[in-house]
């Protein structure tokens, strides 16, 4: 009795895995093995299934991507001023925020080239006087910038994919209107002792009135700005990147000019000039999306024959004993 009993369980315990084959183990539940075949596949299924191998083997093979960028970053400019009035004026670097949004096209995951709009003014600015007293004077033009640059990958061994080190170039088209930005007048007091002479205890104080008169306005002609970037390039997952930059600007052409006349009690007026062309460099943040990607599938290899996608072969001979 206890070895049929025990021949039963046996029995019982054996026949789930006999009922299992080999060719059912890694099945999903629900899924036959037609259905596991390339004929049996919907179009639908496969195309899911190609998707899913391209997002995690196929960053090697991309031919090319278009994306989207949102900037945000600080930057600084700084006129040059071409008299101090004995340093009575003076200028000084800006810093301000900025954005920029950007389309960008990546070809072999190696050249990037982008443009597009940019929100940062170039900024006038005036100090007059030294100290605490010091009275800051500053302008800007109407904000607007065209923007257009290049970039490469220092690739270093064998990563692939766009995060990295990129160095780049690029040029700026600054539209102005030729417009008044302001006009000012800035009036001051100076005191001067006099003695009296030898053996005269009598002074006297003298007075001087002091007058800055100045205007401000946009360049009547399209001027422009040189860029060299770096930049390192973070992958947040999906088709999404993060990047941290700083760029370096040389001003072509002003844009904004202020000039200056000086006079001393009403007397004769010395001229000077404040132009600012953007000359300057910003730090900041770039998220971009990409929208669109293209992979060079005569480069890749048969995609679906990776190792756990193979199809099982239809001898019925089996390789070292499996």
């Amino acid at each position: 009795m206890k070895t049929a009993l025990n021949t039963f369980w046996l029995m019982i315990l054996a026949s789930p895995a006999i009922a299992q084959g080999m060719a059912d183990y890694y099945r999903p539940t629900g899924e036959t093995a037609e259905e596991r075949s390339p004929e049996g596949r919907s179009a639908h299924s496969r195309r899911t299934e190609l998707t899913q191998l391209l997002a995690r083997y196929g960053e090697a093979y991309i031919r090319d991507r278009w994306y989207l960028s949102l900037d945000g970053f600080f930057r600084s400019d700084q006129g040059q001023l071409d008299e101090t009035f004995d340093g009575l004026i003076s200028t000084k670097a800006t810093t301000k925020t900025g954005w920029s949004a950007l389309v960008g096209w990546v070809s072999n995951e190696r050249w990037a080239f982008e443009g597009g709009l940019a929100r940062s003014p170039i900024h006038n600015t005036l100090v007059v006087g030294s100290g605490i007293n010091a009275l800051d004077l500053r302008f800007g033009n109407n904000k607007t910038g065209l923007v257009a640059r290049g970039k490469y990958l220092m690739r270093f061994g064998r990563r692939t994919g766009n995060a990295g080190f990129w160095l780049g170039a690029g040029a700026w088209l600054v539209p102005n209107n030729g417009k008044q930005v302001s006009s000012f007048l800035v009036e001051g007091y100076s005191y001067r002792g006099s003695g009296g002479g030898l053996g005269r205890r009598t002074s006297q104080i003298l007075i001087d009135t002091l007058q800055i008169f100045g205007v401000t306005r946009q360049s009547s002609h399209l001027s422009g700005m040189a860029e060299a970037t770096a930049e390192y390039t973070i992958k947040l997952g999906g088709h999404a990147d993060l990047s941290l930059f700083a760029r370096k600007y040389w001003g072509i052409g002003p844009s904004l000019t202020t000039n200056l006349l000086y006079t001393v009690n009403s007397g004769a007026s010395q001229p000077a000039v404040l132009r600012s062309d953007g000359s300057g460099w910003s730090v900041g943040l770039s998220v971009r999306y990409a929208y669109a990607l293209r992979y060079d599938l005569r480069k890749m290899p048969g995609i679906f024959n990776l190792r756990g996608n193979r199809p099982e072969p239809a001898t019925g001979k089996r390789r070292n004993g499996l």
